[in-house]
């Protein structure tokens, strides 16, 4: 980080950084549970295929 955003951080008062730091994590909690789409698990599920047919060809 340059030193413009280390004084910036260092300028906010602890409660108020530890406040934002509540919501930000309220905000992103439903995000963090929700499903993946269905192309995202598609691409996953190939990945994991072709993982284990590497592995059982060793």
């Amino acid at each position: 980080m340059n030193g413009k955003n280390e004084r910036s951080r260092a300028e906010v008062p602890r409660e108020l950084a530890r406040q934002i730091d509540e919501n930000l994590k309220r905000l992103y909690a439903d995000e963090a549970s929700s499903a993946l789409p269905e192309s995202l698990t598609q691409l996953l599920d190939a990945l994991r295929s072709k993982e284990a047919q590497s592995r059982s060809d060793r």
